[in-house]
């Protein structure tokens, strides 16, 4: 059995195309992760600062960790790198499933609706009801089902900057003016539980409340509390 799962609260089901309602629980888990070895999970959001913040995760970790990454709604558009995941919360909606299918096969995609036919799993709640929260709570669930214990959000600030495709949308979209603050009461539910010391983030208000990550950080090495004040002194 995996590390973490009894902190977690998702299962996954395979998605049998045509059939609505079946569902059968995908036993093993570690089926879904390409590399089971792998530690670290960069999670790719839509923030209006998502390319500074590759940027600044390369600067800090390309060539030193291994890691695999899950873009999550429209970020697989942009992302940089190839990626192994791809989750969206409204994994039913048109242009969810749009960017699903025009994705390699290799990539897996997660959702976690029932009615995303051109994913590859639903990820199901334990006997707790209905999904609550953003694609990045749920990205951060799977990483964790899926074993990854170094995990780092980029682009995902969770404020009202905005996001990366906000210039391309008609002035009437609904995400034109999307503005994800109510939603961070959530982040700050998980950095109370134990399964908090496995996240990181890049920028914005989930790096207030996680930290930044650092190189000892990804490496499961030990940290300098005094260079972390330091750190924290020069960004607040």
């Amino acid at each position: 059995m995996h590390k973490v799962i009894s902190n977690n609260t998702i299962f996954p089901t395979k998605i049998i195309p045509g059939d609505f309602y079946s569902n059968p629980t995908i036993e093993d888990y570690m089926s879904l992760k390409p590399k089971p070895e792998k530690d670290v999970l960069l999670i790719i959001g839509d923030g209006f600062n998502v390319l500074q913040d590759i940027e600044d995760w390369y600067n800090l970790a390309e060539g030193i960790v291994p890691y695999d990454t899950m873009c999550i709604n429209y970020s697989a558009m942009i992302c940089p790198h190839p990626f192994q995941h791809y989750a969206a919360g409204d994994a039913h909606m048109p242009d969810m499933q749009k960017i699903a299918k025009s994705l390699p096969r290799d990539v897996i995609k997660h959702g976690w609706n029932p009615g995303c036919a051109g994913f590859d799993v639903r990820w199901a709640r334990n006997g707790r009801g209905r999904w609550s929260g953003t694609s990045g709570n749920l990205a951060f669930k799977i990483g964790l089902a899926l074993d990854y214990t170094r995990i780092v959000l980029a682009g995902c600030p969770m404020d009202n900057s905005g996001n990366w495709y906000k210039p391309l949308l008609n002035p009437d979209d609904i995400k034109v003016k999307k503005d994800h603050r109510h939603h961070l009461w959530k982040w700050f539910e998980l950095a109370c539980r134990p399964v908090g010391k496995f996240l990181k983030s890049m920028s914005g208000n989930t790096k207030d409340v996680f930290g930044a990550p650092t190189r000892e950080w990804l490496l499961h090495e030990a940290e300098n509390p005094e260079k972390e004040n330091e750190t924290w002194k020069t960004t607040h």
